[in-house]
């Protein structure tokens, strides 16, 4: 199966059994058994492949990838919103427009912008999120 013209693939061990979701840019996005179908998880991470797009290989790994993974598993311990990480919501920020703005976008579980500018919702570069979304996301 293809999304946007990448890779879907289906496994079915570890946290993808949860729902767990994962994109290796080149190669594909991996989701759990029956996540497949799910629009809205396969635009979120269709969003990282806009990221590797917009930002490039080097900027994806040392920046996106290990934060996007921390937070991942910061997630399972805490009372923690992974979308809310700045990796996950520029990801959707992207992909919400590249969509064109899809009216069934589920803002709840894929935000496109955090409730409030915290550690984790600004990048370590940025001064804020607005700098970030004008000079990075937009630009």
């Amino acid at each position: 199966m293809k999304f946007e013209g990448v890779r879907v693939f289906r496994v079915n061990f570890g946290d993808f059994k949860r729902g767990a979701a994962l994109t290796l840019p080149g190669i594909g996005i991996f989701v759990g058994k029956g996540r497949e179908a799910d629009l809205n998880l396969l635009r979120h991470e269709f969003g990282h492949i806009l990221q590797f797009r917009k930002w490039g290989f080097w900027f994806f790994c040392r920046y996106i990838a290990g934060t996007s993974l921390k937070s991942a598993r910061t997630s399972r311990k805490k009372d923690y919103f992974h979308q809310s990480t700045w990796t996950e919501w520029s990801a959707n920020y992207l992909s919400y427009h590249y969509f064109d703005k899809p009216k069934d976008w589920n803002f709840h579980r894929f935000p496109i912008a955090p409730n409030k500018e915290t550690k984790l919702t600004k990048p370590t570069f940025a001064q804020s999120n607005d700098d970030f979304i004008r000079d990075w996301v937009e630009a």
